[in-house]
């Protein structure tokens, strides 16, 4: 009998930019506009994950996610590393997604617990176990149970994370003492901890030593948290005031309108897409919208992609 193969680790970690999936005025994808989002998130030495959240994917059609993996897919050509959002409502549909994902080279996916249906914490695990098992790259446990409706405790998280395939867990839930949890117990579950919300404590979270942040602002702020990241290692404490002054003004603006439609509109106003967001999501007011625009060029974001980060 040969030898069982060693567990893959690959170590996930920096700054990833959830990209959003620019769509034109009939909501099919606008592949030029990707293009755009990936290259200079990639300039500013951002990582790509695409169909997260930020992406869409509970609401996009199969036919323009496809397309968004294997377009983001090809613009990287290899660049940096891409993870792909799978996570469904069932096991064989984030199948499905896990298959596409694969098939265009993605290095990782991002799976959610299921959702719409009630799920217990047997059936969490039995989810879990089948996608990665079945799963040709490797995993990252995303908790975000303000849309799934099921978070993951920390006995699912200890359980999951002695499969050789789950290397990674993305946490959105914004349960300070969960992450706090999952940091102090880093060494033993072995799993690359990321951040995936709380922008406004971003500072905090990188002094507390977090493997990386997985930021929707970085849409709209390509590089700034890697900015921070490096001002918080460096210990230049103007640097880090000032890198997360420009994190809080975007959050503050997202904490004010739906959240995507503030990114999807300031990178339009950077020169990225339509703004549009799929139907039935809400735009954005006429007033949050010029707001908006202040912001950006008050911290020097406009005009067009030249004012950007990175």
């Amino acid at each position: 009998m040969s030898a069982p193969t060693a567990p893959r680790r690959p170590r996930l970690g920096g700054v990833f930019c959830p990209v959003i999936t620019p769509l034109d005025d009939r909501g099919r994808l606008d592949e030029p506009a990707l293009r755009r989002q990936v290259d200079r998130v990639v300039a500013a030495g951002d990582q790509v994950m695409v169909l997260g959240t930020s992406g869409e994917l509970p609401i996009l059609p199969a036919v323009v996610a496809d397309r968004v993996v294997e377009v983001a897919a090809d613009q990287l050509a290899g660049r940096t590393t891409l993870v792909c959002g799978v996570g469904d409502v069932g096991t064989e549909r984030a199948l499905a997604n896990v298959a596409r994902a694969g098939g265009a080279g993605a290095d990782a996916v991002a799976v959610t617990t299921p959702y719409y249906y009630p799920v217990d914490a047997d059936a969490v695990r039995r989810h879990y176990r089948e996608v990665a098992d079945r799963s040709e790259v490797p995993v990252a446990l995303y908790n975000i149970p303000v849309n799934t409706h099921t978070p993951l405790t920390r006995e699912v998280v200890a359980d999951l994370a002695q499969h050789p395939n789950v290397v990674a867990i993305k946490d959105s839930s914004g349960d300070r003492d969960f992450f706090a949890w999952l940091l102090e117990h880093r060494d033993a579950h072995g799993l690359a901890v990321l951040q995936g919300s709380d922008e406004k404590r971003a500072h905090h979270y990188w002094r507390a030593g977090i493997d990386g942040y997985v930021s929707g602002l970085e849409n709209v702020l390509p590089g700034t948290m890697l900015e921070l990241a490096a001002a918080v290692r460096a210990g230049d404490d103007g640097a880090v005031a000032a890198a997360q002054a420009r994190v809080d003004a975007i959050a503050d603006l997202t904490a004010e309108g739906f959240w995507l439609s503030v990114l999807k509109a300031g990178a339009a106003l950077q020169g990225v897409g339509s703004g549009r967001v799929s139907a039935p999501l809400p735009g954005l007011s006429d007033e949050l919208h010029g707001r908006l625009r202040e912001t950006l060029a008050a911290h020097d974001l406009l005009p067009g992609l030249a004012g950007a980060p990175g």
